[in-house]
């Protein structure tokens, strides 16, 4: 076996300088990256969970392994069962929702993807491994999911919005797409197939007696026992 040694002679001298500005070209590339998502994630802020002191948001290290498709090992607490554990994770998607990030991710340990809090994020490392990116279809793992939680159910939703607010509810912006039917009286019909429940009543609640439960008939007795 020949030893750089030996064929170097037979490289060009050119080849060096056009190696050095190759890789010098590289180094600033991955620098103005680096500066750039400093700079993003600057400019974006994020609240603080009222049972924690001030922290990190690990937005800036959770971007970069996004981008450069970098394992994480990351702290997470579950504040539902006041579990924290710790997992490794290969990311693919932060989402904004509700004033919040969420962060898609696979899970090494539970083998399929997840959805993750990231103001549950305790503490975030990289663990310099890469990964190669699993077929993902965003809208299909959204599927008839009204904002983050994702259920098994299949509920056919529908709710009226008297005519004072029909044109707000035209310009909601939605992940899932509903059927709109405008009624003579200047009302709006909206029906929605949804796998879970409780964010879209949160979201119907904040209209009260503007928006009326027609559809499950258990929903519309619950609302009405709530009203």
């Amino acid at each position: 076996m020949c030893t750089f040694d030996q064929i170097s002679h037979l490289i060009p001298p050119d080849f060096y300088t056009a190696y050095e500005k190759v890789m010098a070209t590289h180094q600033k590339e991955k620098k103005d990256l680096q500066t750039v998502l400093e700079q993003m994630v600057s400019v974006i802020q994020m609240g603080t969970p009222a049972y924690q002191e001030e922290k990190s948001n690990f937005l800036s290290p959770v971007i970069q392994a996004i981008v450069h498709a970098k394992s994480l090992e990351v702290t997470y607490h579950t504040q539902s069962r006041n579990v924290t554990t710790t997992s490794v994770l290969d990311p693919y998607y932060l989402i904004p929702r509700d004033h919040r990030f969420y962060l898609i991710a696979f899970c090494r340990e539970k083998n399929k993807f997840l959805t993750f809090r990231m103001s549950r994020f305790l503490d975030v490392k990289q663990t310099g491994e890469t990964f190669e990116k699993k077929e993902l279809n965003f809208k299909d793992y959204f599927n008839h999911t009204w904002s983050i939680i994702k259920g098994s159910d299949k509920i056919h939703f529908k709710v009226l919005f008297n005519k004072n607010i029909a044109r707000y509810i035209k310009e909601e912006e939605l992940f899932v797409k509903p059927k709109l039917t405008e009624r003579e009286d200047g009302s709006q019909l909206f029906e929605v197939t949804l796998n879970h429940d409780r964010e879209f009543l949160q979201w119907v609640m904040q209209y009260g007696t503007d928006a009326e439960i027609i559809e499950p008939v258990e929903f519309r007795e619950r609302n009405e026992r709530d009203a």
